[in-house]
C-alpha cells in the first residue's frame, strides 16, 4: 500500500513543479523530498516525474497517481469528519484565516460566537490575504478562510475545494475635496491628472485601480505607496492624492472622503474550505456563524 504522505508530496510537486517549493511547503529538506519521491517511485514500480529545465513534470503514471491521491486525501477527511459528526459536543480546534480587513467585521465576532456557544472548542485565528489562504486550506494548514475575489477576476478554485458567497463589498474613490467635486460632476475620466495612492507592488488591491482607471480611459500616475488600506487614507486626507479601497476598510473618520462608488468594482467576500470537512461540526458551526454575522452586511451591501 503506498505511503499517503509520499503521495501528497507527488501532489504538491504537481502543483508547484519544484523540489526547492515542495520542501518549503512542508518545512523538510529537498533532499528529503527527493529521497521520499524515488521511495515512493520505487513503491509503484514506474517513472513518475521527469524534468523539463529547472522544474519537474509527472509522466502519465505520475498524472494518474495524483489524481486518486486527491480523491483518497478526500475521502480520508470525509471518514474524519464522519467520526467527529457522531458526537454532540463541537469540540477541538479549528483554524481560521482571515483577511485583516475582515477581522473585525466577521473573524472576531464569529470567533467571540463560536467561543460562547462552544466551551469544548479552541478557534485559532491566521492573518493570510486569499492568495496564501487557499493554499493553506488545500493543505490542511487551515480548516477554512475567510476570502475575497475582485468582480473583474475570475478565480478558480483547486479541486476539492468549495466557497460560499457570504457579502458584496463595494469599491470606493477617497479623494481630497478638490477632487471630489471634480468626480462628482465630470465622473472618474476627471482624475487622470491626479496623483494616485495604491497598496505596495504585489497586493491584490493595485488591480483595483488599474480596473478603475482603464475603465475610465487613462493610466494611473502612482506617485504613492502604503502597506495599508487606513495608511492610504491618511494620504488622501492630507491631500497627497486619491485611491479605491473596499467599503469596509473606511474607518468612520474616513467616511467623509468617499467621492463615490466604482461601477463594476466590488469584492465579493467568502468563506472557503475542503469539500471533504463540511461534516465535522466545529466547521458546520463555523459556517454557520459566519452567514449569522455576514447577514447585516450583506443587507447593506
Amino acid at each position: 500500500m503506498y505511503d499517503i504522505r509520499r503521495l501528497i508530496l507527488l501532489r504538491d510537486l504537481a502543483e508547484h513543479t519544484t523540489m526547492t517549493a515542495v520542501s518549503e511547503l512542508h518545512g523538510i529538506t529537498t533532499s528529503a523530498v527527493s529521497q521520499q519521491l524515488r521511495i515512493l517511485e520505487d513503491e509503484v514500480g514506474v517513472v513518475l516525474t521527469r524534468r523539463e529545465g529547472r522544474v519537474l513534470r509527472l509522466t502519465n503514471a505520475g498524472r494518474v497517481l495524483v489524481d486518486h491521491t486527491s480523491r483518497i486525501v478526500a475521502a480520508l477527511e470525509e471518514a474524519e469528519s464522519a467520526v467527529s459528526a457522531t458526537s454532540e459536543a463541537v469540540t477541538g480546534v479549528l483554524t481560521v484565516a482571515t483577511f485583516r480587513t475582515a477581522q473585525m467585521r466577521l473573524a472576531l465576532p464569529v470567533t467571540v460566537r463560536l467561543r460562547a456557544d462552544h466551551p469544548g472548542l479552541r478557534v485559532r485565528l491566521v492573518d493570510l490575504r486569499p492568495v496564501d489562504s487557499v493554499p493553506a486550506v488545500r493543505q490542511q494548514d487551515v480548516d477554512l478562510a475567510i476570502t475575497y475575489s475582485y468582480s473583474f477576476r475570475s478565480r478558480d478554485l483547486p479541486l476539492g475545494l468549495a466557497s460560499e458567497y457570504l457579502f458584496s463589498d463595494p469599491l470606493v474613490l477617497l479623494a481630497p475635496p478638490q477632487w471630489r467635486e471634480r468626480v462628482r460632476e465630470h465622473g472618474l475620466s476627471s482624475l487622470r491628472d491626479a496623483d494616485w495612492i495604491t497598496a505596495l507592488d504585489g497586493e491584490p488591491s493595485v488591480a483595483s485601480v488599474h480596473f478603475a482607471c482603464r475603465e475610465a480611459g487613462f493610466a494611473p500616475r502612482i506617485e504613492h505607496r502604503s502597506g495599508s488600506f487606513e495608511g492610504m487614507a491618511e494620504m488622501v486626507e492630507h491631500g497627497l492624492g486619491v485611491t479605491i479601497v473596499p467599503e469596509i476598510s473606511v474607518a468612520d473618520r474616513h467616511t467623509g472622503l468617499v467621492a463615490c462608488s466604482i461601477d463594476n468594482g466590488v469584492r465579493h467576500v467568502g468563506v472557503t474550505y475542503r469539500q471533504a470537512s463540511l461534516e465535522r461540526p466545529a466547521v458546520a458551526a463555523a459556517i454557520r456563524a459566519l452567514r449569522s454575522v455576514a447577514q447585516p452586511l450583506r443587507l447593506a451591501s
